[in-house]
């Protein structure tokens, strides 16, 4: 099966992380502050929950892995994930306040490092990432990021 293209993949209204309109979807809304980091909050919901009321690691990932992507998108790229490697720190419990963020690090040839990590409001970090994203070319629109 063929990918899209960059301009037919850009309908992220289904998006589970940042869809608007995915009923399930965790909503996240992206922005750039002054370091060119993507930026978005939310609070932990009860159905994230995985061991005796933590987090899963996996939506912590998810939330690492979408902020990488809109990192890419702030320089008008599309990137896709090539690999992920995520470190958890601390454990997150539901109706915690996260904000996450990511930034690229370096773009060699087709392909962009990108971190990312998960803080408290406090600053205190609880989970990082290290992303490989395979850049596929320029969105279709520039400044997707308000």
């Amino acid at each position: 099966m063929l990918m899209p293209t960059p301009r037919e993949n850009h309908d992220l209204t289904g998006c589970i992380a940042c869809g608007s309109a995915n009923p399930s979807g965790i909503g996240l809304r992206f922005r750039l502050d002054e370091a060119g980091r993507a930026v978005a909050d939310t609070v932990c919901q009860a159905g994230w929950v995985s061991w005796k009321g933590i987090v899963h690691g996996g939506v912590l990932a998810m939330l690492m892995d979408e902020a990488a992507g809109w990192a890419v998108a702030g320089r008008g790229w599309t990137g896709l994930t090539a690999r992920l490697s995520i470190r958890l720190a601390r454990p997150v419990v539901p109706g915690q306040r996260l904000i996450v963020r990511a930034w690229v690090e370096r773009l060699r040839k087709r392909f962009a490092q990108v971190a990312a990590e998960l803080l408290t409001p406090g600053g205190t970090r609880v989970a990082g990432a290290q992303l490989l994203m395979f850049v596929t070319g320029d969105l279709p629109e520039k400044g997707i990021i308000p």
